[in-house]
């Protein structure tokens, strides 16, 4: 699997326990969390040797609201109509994935959440001074 993959893969599914963290000089990505959790000892943010590593940012509820948001607006009118109301509903999280799902277009939601998630992780590389080729 491609590194952007990889860190779109942790910026779309992540979890409370532990937090995906990029070494910008290897490149290698690691876990932070409980060593229960992640079998390895927690990272010591106060070391010199963790100035190298970036938390790897992760997708909030609001920003995922808008994605899905984003991309009922990119559906066929009777799909977008409908999507766009499940998102004024109750769980519309749950809603939107199961409105996904009987539609039919779960494969084109998978691709927009993918090109969504690569395009905000590019954005962060570029930001932080990180080159995708030299990882």
């Amino acid at each position: 699997m491609a590194v952007i993959d990889e860190l779109a893969d942790l910026f779309l599914y992540h979890s409370d326990d532990m937090q995906g963290v990029l070494n910008r000089i290897t490149g290698e990505i690691l876990f932070d969390g409980e060593e229960d959790f992640t079998g390895e000892p927690e990272i010591d943010w106060d070391v010199e040797s963790a100035e190298h590593l970036l938390l790897i940012p992760q997708l909030t509820s609001p920003e995922a609201f808008d994605m899905m948001l984003l991309f009922a607006k990119a559906q066929k009118p009777a799909n977008q109509t409908l999507l766009i109301e499940i998102l004024g509903e109750r769980k519309p999280f749950r809603h939107f994935k199961d409105t996904v799902q009987a539609l039919n277009i779960e494969q084109s939601w998978y691709k927009f959440e993918q090109a969504y998630a690569k395009e905000r992780i590019s954005e962060w590389l570029k930001k932080n001074e990180i080159e995708l080729d030299l990882l």
